[in-house]
């Protein structure tokens, strides 16, 4: 028991390798982390429902499966079902709904051995950088309690960085794991699409991972979901490499980074994000790497309008179909105001509309992709300010969406349309305390290469003992 007190100081793997070792059991670490949900989570509201009794009852077999990551406790977002539990999507629309199955990564997840203790905040039907649904309330930031920890994984990454979990499922449409990331301190990373199964929502352009606090975590829960469905529409990567080799390799070689604030001056950031910034190049340049001010041949304000135009379409049909599977009709009664419009708006939309939208955003992204003929790495904050305060984003009309993309967010959405990964690092804390994560990303398929980035800041400038300072 008296290694229980560790637990913080480690990583997901550092915590296996304790129970491997005889030094601590893996019952003993589910109570400590169950105790942790207990203490904590009526401050920061990250877990929205709990498995306990159940994690109790799986511990034992979960922890004899022959995978590294057998045995340890685990958050699922609510935005994915599991079997026997409430699956809301943070929606009064579907409160009452309880899930008859896993979906395939929960599934795979369960297979690995994963305990999960319970399910996370998030904003309805993750829609929002921010988390602060009508139907469980606001998710507050572990660094800043009157801050949003972002979104739309926000549950997940103030569980992570308060230390109710080790780590935890998270997933990203237009940010939704780097933002949160970001604001938490913590490492995210978004997967390039066709890594992982791909949704037939959204047009392609959601992404499942997690949040952690190490790279070498991040990159084993990859190994350990990655790979496509045998009946999948489009082609996904096959590789029997592993990520967490790549990260436990040799060093990373030179590097020819791009590096933009503000693509062209068409985005604008604050002189906290911008010391950020700076000082990540600075860094960049002392690991020997080439840095070069370049911002790729984008028009921002075009690709963020047909952006919104998608979202808002493919939202409302996920609105539909989310109200067929509750067996209730959305109304201004069961949605929130902005999810209601989104509904509206998006039933509205002609085929025409859409169509021309999805066209121009692959046009761009064409544009866009060009840039990595030159270069392996685009450096870019992940959002354009601290992290905005509880409250602040509380918006009720579609141009919410724009206005976040264009004011709060917009370095990340890009990526999503592309399908490149990018990943927010934890690499700059102001004077009061706040995290400011930069966004780093690559060419589609190149997540092998961002991963030996991490791995190679990471050692540079940890910042691991950083979560030992959280008070609150």
């Amino acid at each position: 028991m008296r290694y229980l007190d560790e637990l913080q100081k480690l990583d997901a793997l550092g915590q296996k390798e304790l129970i491997d070792r005889g030094e601590v059991t893996a019952e003993e670490v589910t109570a400590y982390y169950i105790d942790q949900i207990n203490q904590l989570n009526p401050k920061i509201n990250a877990v929205v429902h709990t498995m306990f009794e159940e994690a109790y009852e799986n511990v034992e077999n979960y922890s004899r499966k022959n995978h590294p990551l057998c045995g340890l406790p685990f958050l699922i977002k609510d935005l994915n079902p599991v079997a026997g539990h409430p699956f809301t999507n943070g929606s009064r629309l579907q409160q009452h709904v309880i899930a008859e199955q896993d979906d395939v990564l929960v599934s795979r997840y369960r297979d690995v051995g994963l305990n999960f203790l319970g399910k996370t905040n998030t904003p309805e039907f993750g829609f929002l950088p921010t988390t602060e649904p009508e139907l469980f309330g606001a998710t507050r930031n572990p660094w800043d309690l009157t801050r949003s920890p972002g979104g739309s994984s926000g549950g997940a990454a103030a569980a992570v960085a308060s230390g109710m979990i080790p780590f935890a499922h998270a997933s990203d449409g237009g940010g939704s794991i780097r933002i949160p990331a970001s604001c938490c301190g913590l490492f995210g990373f978004k997967p390039s699409r066709g890594q992982l199964p791909i949704s037939p929502y959204v047009n392609q352009i959601s992404i499942n991972h997690a949040i952690t606090r190490s790279v070498r975590d991040s990159a084993i829960l990859l190994d350990a979901v990655r790979g496509g469905l045998s009946t999948e529409l489009y082609p996904t990567f096959r590789s029997s490499s592993s990520f967490l080799e790549v990260v436990n390799s040799s060093n990373q070689g030179k590097l020819r980074i791009a590096a933009t604030s503000d693509w062209n001056g068409q985005a604008q950031i604050d002189q906290e994000t911008r010391q950020a910034f700076d000082e990540t190049v600075n860094l960049l340049q002392r690991l020997g790497h080439d840095v070069d001010v370049h911002s790729p041949n984008i028009n921002f304000e075009l690709f963020a309008e047909q952006f919104i135009k998608v979202w808002v379409a493919s939202g409302s049909v996920v609105i539909k179909h989310l109200g067929a599977m509750a067996g209730v009709q959305p109304s201004e009664q069961n949605l929130e105001p902005l999810s209601h419009q989104v509904y509206r708006q998006g039933s509205g939309m002609t085929a025409l509309e859409y169509e021309e939208a999805r066209v121009i955003l692959q046009i761009e992204s064409q544009k866009f992709l060009s840039l990595f003929e030159q270069y392996d790495v685009l450096l870019t904050p992940v959002i354009n300010k601290l992290p905005v305060k509880i409250g602040e984003h509380k918006q009720s009309q579609p141009d919410a969406l724009m206005k976040n993309f264009v004011d709060y967010c917009s370095f990340t959405p890009i990526a999503n349309v592309t399908g490149q990964p990018a990943m927010s690092v934890p690499v700059y804390w102001t004077e009061s305390g706040v995290p400011i994560g930069m966004q780093l990303s690559a060419n589609v398929g190149d997540d092998a290469r961002l991963f030996k980035l991490a791995t190679q800041i990471e050692q540079a400038k940890p910042w691991f003992d950083r979560y030992q300072q959280i008070q609150f």
